[in-house]
């Protein structure tokens, strides 16, 4: 089975999920207005756009235990994608992101609402809001997660690591933040840490394990399944800092050389810094960290990234955390089915394009 077939099958399921998860909170909060019906339409627009990898692993984990897809599988996968919209929400205002999946960012939607569009006021009106839109669709997360059916002490187990894991998330965020604004000099295994906390583990590891625990799997295979979700979500994430460099925008449906204007501690950031020298290390200690860097400044970058060799570096960190990967799933107690979805999402991660 190929990684579309089996994505786009728990897709469908996942939507119509939220439909009428989000459906039912609109009754109960639509009267009060005038953002109670307005948030609950632009999360479920927002959430909609993604891919629902996370949610579908859920199902994909719970299939591998044995179970079917069930309805706790499911809405917990339901849950998985409202805090990712939360999580997206506070992340593109960090990052001063004003697109997300091919439309504007959501605290850019409600800058536009403001009673002055276009003025400092309606920018922070907007990043006001937005954190608002946020908390709201990861508090709506938490109430999916807590309405789980099923046997009470799996269903308590998945709610105490999801609630512990995202704590983690916060943590990974403070220290992205923190690298991003200083000098200090990084090593590859400090960024490494950085994207093992805040995206793989959490994108990966925890859906995969949270579908094993509801469907009762034996708890000996869960540090397996851990250590192929952390493998998987660093290729992942390292792909993601390619094609914030070398990607197409209408692709990505968001901005290229974002990391670069951000000053981002990636590991292009460190591999270009380690190697250019005279005048390249000097333009490249401008851009680095300069919002309005132009496009021939990221060009400029992207440029010296293959030439000087960084490209192909970090497409080869990317390969080994891939192989690590493509081992644990040659080695899971599972169905062959299924080490064949999880070999395919692995493909797709290393060559994916958005």
């Amino acid at each position: 089975m190929t990684f579309d077939s089996y994505f786009e099958k728990t897709r469908t399921r996942l939507l119509s999920d939220l439909d009428e998860f989000l459906a039912a909170k609109r009754k109960d909060i639509a009267g009060l207005k005038p953002w109670g019906g307005d948030v609950i339409r632009r999360l479920a627009e927002f959430a909609r756009k993604g891919k629902m990898i996370r949610g579908g692993l859920v199902s994909l984990g719970s299939e591998m235990a044995g179970g079917r897809i069930s309805r706790a599988a499911v809405r917990a996968g339901t849950a998985f994608e409202l805090i990712q919209s939360g999580l997206l929400i506070h992340d593109d205002i960090m990052d001063r992101d004003a697109r997300r999946r091919g439309a504007p960012s959501i605290h850019e939607q409600y800058a536009l609402l403001a009673e002055s569009p276009g003025t400092p006021e309606a920018a922070h009106f907007g990043t006001s809001m937005a954190i608002c839109a946020g908390e709201i669709s990861i508090f709506l997360a938490f109430e999916a997660l807590a309405g789980l059916p099923g046997p009470g002490k799996n269903t308590a187990a998945v709610q105490k690591l999801f609630a512990a894991e995202f704590g983690l998330v916060g943590l990974g965020q403070m220290r992205d933040i923190q690298v991003g604004t200083s000098t200090l000099p990084l090593e590859e295994c400090d960024v490494l840490d950085i994207y093992r906390y805040k995206t793989a583990r959490y994108s990966f590891s925890l859906p995969l394990a949270a579908g094993w625990m509801l469907a009762g799997g034996r708890a000996s295979v869960l540090p397996k399944l851990q250590r192929l979700g952390e493998d998987l979500g660093l290729v992942f994430q390292i792909k993601d800092d390619e094609l914030g460099l070398f990607g197409n925008e209408k692709t990505l449906g968001k901005p290229v050389g974002s990391d670069v204007r951000q000053g981002k501690k990636t590991l292009f950031h460190l591999g270009l810094l380690d190697r250019a020298a005279g005048p390249d290390l000097d333009r490249l200690s401008a851009v680095f960290g300069r919002p309005d860097a132009s496009k021939q400044d990221i060009l400029f970058v992207r440029g010296l990234a293959g030439s000087l060799g960084v490209r192909e570096d970090v497409r080869r960190v990317m390969e080994r955390f891939g192989r690590r990967a493509a081992a644990v799933i040659r080695g899971l107690p599972v169905e062959e089915i299924y080490r064949e979805i999880l070999q395919a999402l692995l493909g797709y991660s290393l060559t994916r394009r958005s």
